[in-house]
């Protein structure tokens, strides 16, 4: 995927954040299925990606370097999931909004010859390419469980 294309696409997820405006607060905090998280749990699980990946990873993404491996998967999200019940999903919203434009601000602002160096996570390799493609996948994901409500 060339940066424009990778650009447009997460700026396409921000605008599939304007659509979820029209939640009210009790579709927004209610599981999308029985035993999973709400909207609002599942939109602050993808803000605070964003945010852990705006402030430990992108900084850092840059030829030659090791980076730690990923924080714990589950207590990373149970904490995600907790901020959510702190505030009401139109501010969950705003603020998924903004960590995303940051990242695109960032993304847009790195000369695309960077894009294909390769870095390290733990043992795996990555670049930032792979990195924001995977996102997009997950972003995807998560999609498909907020569109059921």
């Amino acid at each position: 995927m060339k940066k424009e294309e990778l650009l447009r696409a997460h700026g396409e997820y921000i605008q599939w954040l304007d659509t979820l405006t029209t939640l009210d607060e009790m579709t927004a905090n209610a599981p999308y299925a029985k035993g999973k998280w709400s909207p609002n749990e599942i939109i602050m699980h993808l803000a605070e990606w964003d945010r852990f990946t705006l402030e430990q990873r992108l900084p850092n993404m840059k030829e030659g370097e090791k980076l730690e491996r990923f924080p714990d998967f589950e207590t990373f999200n149970a904490k995600a999931a907790a901020l959510a019940h702190e505030q009401a999903f139109k501010e969950t919203l705003s603020f998924a909004k903004k960590q995303r434009q940051h990242i695109i601000e960032k993304l847009q602002q790195t000369n695309e010859i960077e894009w294909d160096k390769a870095f390290y996570i733990g043992e795996s390799k990555s670049s930032i390419r792979s990195y924001f493609t995977g996102f997009l996948e997950h972003d995807d994901h998560h999609r498909e469980q907020i569109s059921s409500v």
